[in-house]
């Protein structure tokens, strides 16, 4: 399993008269990249799936030095709202805490003035399953849903089935495209799924809409 965790200041919002603020309201971003990997004997990947998703919740910059509360916070995001395997949240949530603390706090110190801190994290997740242990991790972004989506769906975008070894990518709106198909059409500046309009463009590092 391998890990990453960045976080960034995407902008703030002044406090309407000027004044300081006790506590900033805080408003987290999380993006999440969860991909697994299915590989054969030989270290060959066999099946890939990339899932998006795409969360925000709000919380108050006075919290942010209570660490504990923070890793909660992260890892029920992370685990019940954006279907990370538990495993794998469990292992994000201390550096998912650390990373809000740290952004939030020289944030607040030097601008007492704002109301609202508006905080990207981004997270992504690799994980490598053999064939015969590819059971593991379940649930929405696990094996047995991607055995799901090569044997019933069809890309939107070529009209095609999936093929039992396709890399396929499932936005944080829920749908599902071959990650070639999808990546032309993000290649030529159109960001909006083709289902449901959504926008697409934190896939390709693009600002989150909060």
């Amino acid at each position: 399993m391998a890990i990453g965790v960045t976080g960034n200041i995407a902008g703030a919002q002044p406090h309407e008269d000027g004044s300081r603020v006790p506590s900033q309201r805080v408003k987290i971003g999380f993006f999440l990249k969860d991909t697994l990997k299915v590989i054969d004997e030989d270290g060959e990947v066999t099946k890939e799936q990339c899932c998006y998703e795409q969360k925000t919740v709000t919380i108050y910059s006075s919290q942010v030095n209570d660490l504990d509360r923070i890793k909660q916070l992260a890892y029920r995001t992370l685990h019940d709202d954006m279907n990370m395997d538990s495993e794998s949240a469990e292992e994000a949530k201390s550096v998912v805490a650390t990373t809000i603390r740290d952004k939030v706090l020289p944030a607040r110190n030097s601008y007492p003035r704002l109301s609202t801190i508006l905080l990207e994290i981004r997270v992504a997740c690799t994980i490598e399953k053999r064939d015969e242990e590819a059971g593991d991790p379940s649930g929405e972004h696990g094996y047995d849903r991607l055995l799901e989506r090569l044997d019933d769906d069809d890309c939107p975008i070529c009209r095609s089935e999936f093929d039992s070894t396709d890399n396929i990518v499932v936005t944080a709106c829920h749908h599902t495209y071959h990650r070639s198909c999808l990546f032309q059409l993000l290649c030529r500046s159109n960001f909006s799924c083709p289902m449901c309009r959504s926008d697409l463009a934190p896939i390709i590092g693009g600002a989150l809409r909060f």
